[in-house]
């Protein structure tokens, strides 16, 4: 491709949004000593630092430095300490450069920066099923304070296959993603996991890690683990609409529980600790439908089996999933619709 010869691998973790990611992040950071002792580098620069006491364990600051046009002054601080630290491996992970996919420049452009310090990049990506992967990009819109219609989120996926905001693109056609991904980086270098949160709570941590053994070669994987907690609760997600309606406003867990029961008298009080669930089960079809050819597509040209390609990945129509998903979906409406000023 032009560059000097690459001798050393930079593993460039992109996400997806809510498959993981701050938990991998928290451990790479929690165990740079031991990462570095054995060859392998995570950069402090490009994270977020807006304070001595409060940082962000993944690069995100890197990601949307290269939202915006040149120059990347950031990006060269990076580069600077990859060639200070002269590691065989490095490791810069941001689920913020996965809606940053179709930006082919700006990835272009990162891609160069590492191999003129020595690095060939390899992009690691792990992949959850839309329909889920729908809901979770819903619940950070609502943190965000951007749009609180879900409905209009699922028209503008199921019609174009991705979501956009600010120039930041939600992929759901996910070749799309990865045609975008190889002609920054080549397609030898894009490596595709599916997201299996059933496995347990270490499973991302041992699946990454075999992943960067792979690449690095043999390395001790006795670590410090955190928890992959990516989903709200109803709980969570209802007292989080009710903080961007109302200006911050919060609303306590007696306030919540009788709004609740104004809409639903006889709701089971321990529903708002469960994963909120807004998609009923004719949506969650029409996203199998509207996404398993791709995902098919996907699975024949990375391996990766994304686990919603036929009508066997959904529960049936009767499952206690979709009538508890009915409650959720008519309490945040309800919601929207009363808190809204």
């Amino acid at each position: 491709m032009g560059e000097r010869t690459l001798d050393r691998t930079l593993l460039l973790h992109v996400g997806t949004h809510k498959t993981g990611t701050k938990a991998l992040q928290s451990m790479l950071v929690l165990n740079q000593q031991t990462l570095a002792a054995q060859g392998i580098v995570v950069p402090n620069a490009g994270r977020v630092h807006l304070s001595p006491e409060y940082e962000t364990p993944g690069h995100h600051d890197l990601a949307w430095e290269l939202a915006a046009p040149p120059p990347h002054p950031l990006l060269a601080e990076v580069i600077d300490e990859l060639q200070s630290r002269s590691a065989r491996t490095a490791v810069v992970s941001s689920e913020e450069f996965g809606p940053l996919h179709h930006r082919i420049e700006a990835m272009s452009e990162l891609r160069a920066a590492f191999a003129d310090a020595g690095y060939r990049t390899v992009v690691a990506l792990y992949l959850r099923p839309q329909a889920r992967y729908a809901e979770s990009i819903f619940q950070q819109h609502v943190r965000d304070h951007h749009d609180l219609s879900f409905a209009a989120l699922i028209d503008e996926v199921l019609d174009r296959g991705y979501r956009e905001r600010d120039d930041r693109r939600f992929e759901f056609q996910y070749s799309r993603m990865l045609d975008s991904l190889a002609a920054a980086f080549g397609g030898e270098n894009i490596v595709v996991r599916p997201y299996l949160p059933d496995r347990g709570p270490e499973y991302i941590h041992r699946d990454f890690l075999r992943l960067l053994g792979m690449l690095h070669g043999s390395f001790s994987m006795d670590f410090t683990m955190t928890i992959a907690n990516e989903s709200y609760t109803l709980r969570e997600l209802l007292q989080g609409l009710r903080r961007v309606l109302r200006d911050g406003e919060e609303i306590d867990d007696r306030e919540l529980a009788a709004f609740v029961r104004e809409i639903h008298p006889h709701f089971d009080e321990s529903m708002l600790g469960h994963r909120f669930l807004l998609l009923r089960y004719a949506e969650a079809s029409a996203f199998l439908e509207r996404f398993a050819a791709d995902n098919a597509l996907v699975a024949a040209r990375s391996g990766a089996q994304i686990p919603f390609r036929s009508a066997r990945d959904l529960p049936p129509p009767e499952h206690a999933i979709w009538s508890e998903a009915e409650v959720h979906r008519s309490l945040f409406d309800a919601a929207t619709r009363a808190w809204h000023r």
